[in-house]
């Protein structure tokens, strides 16, 4: 395992600035990134598809693993130094709630667990304590939806709120980014068998895990999309005003990504793949303090020449410099 770094990983969960004051994205993205902060336990192969939240302090993080023949998914015990998700516990999860979405719902009080692979295209489930990753209620279908024209069908799901509204946002590996939507106060729930197509473009510029987020202190939403490249998968970012409007690209190329290998810092992956970024408020308005931006994503050796689901991947966490 190579090194961690001690400037970014000593720090404890950072917590957003209670005043009024934020920060500009950035034209130009620059970060620095840990080594592999864990790896899988003891039957595993991989730990992939991160979501985060700061619980009671802690971070709370979930994933998909794979141990060889199939996906399933985990969670990690409560820890507060990201150097301390090495020794925490890896808890394995009666159900395979693979590349999960981990939020609180504020207004009903309730906690949601988005996922793709189950009955239906997504699927969600509850509960009043998601630290316990066995504690999920019964499945529920969050999108019944079918896409064309992709070899994957609809994967890769997020959930996000403004205050009147739900939006589901995914990808199909096929170039495109989709979105349904809900009245908040129908949710949790089904967002229905259709959805608008907001974005698309080449397959490995639009590929897969899809993120939004609202920044804090400003009337603007991030979003993040996977794409493929020369040097390796990375993170390509939009911006909008509106949920519900349209997306411009903010850093979008290889050679100028929102995080990949040519600015993530990261010396043991070539990937900067599928993860999320921090979130000190664990709501359904998935907000970020852009003044204080980091990513937990999914990294791998790149010298490994496994098939994909075999792929050694370990999580790592990028900080922004500014």
């Amino acid at each position: 395992m190579a090194n961690l770094t001690p400037d970014i990983l000593s720090s404890k969960v950072i917590v957003a600035a209670q005043n009024s004051s934020t920060c500009p994205l950035p034209s130009t993205y620059k970060w620095t990134s840990s080594g592999p902060l864990t790896k899988p336990k003891l039957g595993w192969v991989a730990l992939k598809d991160f979501t985060n939240v700061v619980y009671n302090g802690k971070h709370l993080v979930y994933a998909s693993n794979h141990d060889s023949k199939s996906y399933g998914s985990m969670n990690f015990g409560l820890f507060s130094n990201w150097s301390d998700m090495s020794t925490t516990s890896q808890n394995g999860m009666n159900f395979a709630a693979v590349a999960p979405t981990l939020f609180y719902f504020a207004p009903k009080n309730i906690w949601v667990l988005a996922y793709q692979w189950g009955p239906t295209s997504f699927s969600y489930r509850t509960s009043t304590d998601p630290t316990d990753a066995n504690g999920w209620g019964a499945v529920q279908p969050l999108f019944s939806g079918k896409i064309s024209g992709s070899s994957t069908g609809c994967i890769d799901q997020t959930v996000i709120g403004d205050n009147t509204t739900m939006y589901l946002f995914f990808a199909g590996d096929n170039g495109k980014i989709y979105r349904a939507d809900m009245p908040i106060n129908k949710f949790p729930g089904n967002f229905g068998a259709s959805a608008t197509t907001v974005l698309s473009d080449s397959t490995n510029n639009l590929f897969e895990a899809v993120e939004v987020y609202t920044l804090q202190g400003q009337s603007k939403y991030l979003m993040i999309v996977e794409a493929m490249g020369s040097r390796g998968r990375f993170f390509r970012s939009f911006t909008a005003t509106n949920l519900s409007g349209s997306w411009t690209p903010q850093a979008a190329t290889e050679s100028n990504p929102f995080a990949g290998k040519a600015n993530s810092g990261a010396t043991w992956t070539n990937d900067i793949s599928h993860g999320d970024l921090v979130r000190s408020n664990p709501d359904q308005t998935m907000t970020v303090d852009p003044c204080n931006l980091q990513l937990l994503y999914q990294g791998r050796d790149p010298s490994s020449t496994a098939s994909y689901d075999m792929l050694p991947y370990r999580p790592g966490l990028l900080t922004l410099q500014r």
